[in-house]
């Protein structure tokens, strides 16, 4: 058993109704973690060391962005692959601290190591996708254990609250993370150049993770059921009568709830391409527009500021329109701005109809006018793609049977484990047949753009499912 604070209690099905608000010790335990964790996502997987990699290791922005999009398209094959089998096991698995110790010590351990990875590395190109691919997968697996901790971090009518402070902890961490990066790339740290800065931020994760995970293993307790173990619960798993035929049950589905079932469908397109568009965002801007490692921090800063911003419109569309129609502007004004970020070059945008290589902004760090106009495109960027992921979420609800809520959230988070490979394969995929950075980026919007057929097909009333239910 995990050691947990004089006072706390290991929380087990045994022990009742668990206590502690948002602001709790065990509330502040657990959001800690996404504090911990989550810069690793900001500064290693999207806007620094990948960027570095593609543009600094394998010195050519093409096939830099093929390799990195490879990278998480295995990672993503991977956890395809494991998370549903995982997610069946945790539940009634025993204590998850102690993996969840070894799960992060093995991605800070990788995230050192790409300190390592310089050009002139023997081996460093597969090297540091291989470290890349771990990383990737343990911060996978660390959210599926840490998620399956939020019951035991307070009160029922405090998760909620709990989740948020996690969310907000995370954000916030990644946008102090970033920030200390742009200030050491910008200072000259220590007389390290710029690109070091980027290679270094890996192993600044690592440190970053191993100093505050503690105040996670030490505040929060352990949640488990009474007498489980991980040996019974895999056990349980290879049983071939405890398993259900994942075709056979979206089949029934189909039949049960087509509406539904179309929706999560479409759904689990268009979050292909939203992610594709945030995890490979930065390497494309780093060989399209050829933008610094001070440039890429300050993108990262800005679209994570912005964001919060995305949950509170996506509210208010889906208050204004209702879900659905919320949900297609959104994603229209998306694949809209996407086209605009895709028709720009340092010289031009909207396809070289307008120059745009003259400098604006004389000695500044977005000095020409495709620059400003990239970065202003950001703002709005980020702020519809998070309201397009807040208005799915409720879509879900406002559609789904009232006794079917929790079912069909659990298939909801299973496909976007499954497929989360699909849009950063696409993007390898092109730019690989392509050799050209842009066309292979421009594969995301055929995927939004599916997502957005079909969403249009779903039926969503006005009067929410389950009101129609407690209204009967």
């Amino acid at each position: 058993m995990s050691h947990v604070p004089a006072g706390a209690d290991q929380t087990s099905e045994s022990h009742g109704e668990v206590t502690g608000g948002a602001l709790g010790p065990k509330g502040i335990g657990w959001g800690m973690f996404e504090w911990a964790r989550n810069p690793y996502y900001n500064v290693v997987v999207i806007y620094v060391f990948a960027p570095y990699f593609a543009a600094s290791v394998v010195n050519n922005g093409a096939m830099g962005q093929t390799l990195v999009s490879l990278t998480i398209t295995i990672a993503g094959v991977i956890m395809a692959i494991i998370a549903p089998v995982l997610g069946t096991i945790v539940d009634k698995a025993g204590s998850k601290k102690p993996f969840i110790f070894i799960v992060l010590g093995i991605m800070g351990i990788a995230s050192l190591l790409l300190g390592l990875v310089t050009p002139d590395l023997p081996g460093a190109i597969p090297i540091g996708m291989l470290l890349m691919i771990i990383g990737y997968c343990c911060y996978s697996v660390s959210e599926l254990l840490h998620n399956a901790m939020l019951p035991g971090a307070g009160r029922a009518k405090s998760l909620p609250l709990i989740s948020g402070l996690g969310l907000s902890l995370g954000n916030a961490a990644g946008v102090i993370a970033l920030i200390a990066v742009l200030i050491a790339a910008q200072s000259g740290f220590l007389g390290y150049s710029a690109s070091e800065i980027s290679r270094l931020s890996a192993p600044f994760i690592a440190i970053w993770l191993f100093v505050f995970i503690g105040v996670f293993f030490w505040l929060m307790p352990d949640v488990y059921k009474t007498g489980a173990t991980w040996s019974a619960a895999l056990s349980e798993a290879r049983n071939p009568s405890n398993r259900v035929n994942p075709y056979t049950w979206i089949k029934s589905k189909f039949k049960e709830h087509p509406n539904v079932m179309r929706y999560l469908l479409g759904r689990m397109i268009y979050a292909d391409g939203v992610a594709a568009l945030l995890t490979i965002g930065g390497v494309y801007v780093t060989g399209v527009l050829g933008w610094s490692v001070a440039q890429l921090t300050v993108l990262g800063i800005i679209g994570s500021v912005f964001a919060v911003a995305g949950g509170f419109v996506g509210g208010m569309l889906d208050r204004f329109f209702g879900p659905k129609r919320a949900l297609m502007v959104e994603l229209t004004i998306v694949i809209a701005l996407g086209m605009v970020q895709l028709s720009i070059t340092p010289d031009a945008i909207l396809f070289g109809l307008i120059p745009a290589g003259h400098t604006v902004w004389e000695g500044g760090l977005f000095p020409l006018a495709s620059d400003i106009v990239y970065l202003s495109i950001l703002v709005p960027s980020a702020i519809f793609l998070v309201a397009s992921i807040a208005s799915s979420r409720y879509m879900l609800v406002h559609i789904c049977p009232q006794d079917k809520v929790g079912e069909f959230f659990g298939f909801y988070a299973m496909a976007g484990s499954v497929t989360v490979w699909m849009g950063p394969g696409l993007v390898a995929l092109f730019t690989w047949l392509s050799g050209n950075q842009r066309i292979g980026f421009a594969s995301v919007m055929f995927l939004l753009i599916l997502g957005l057929v079909i969403i249009s097909t779903v039926k969503a009333d006005k009067t929410p499912e389950h009101q129609k239910v407690t209204s009967a």
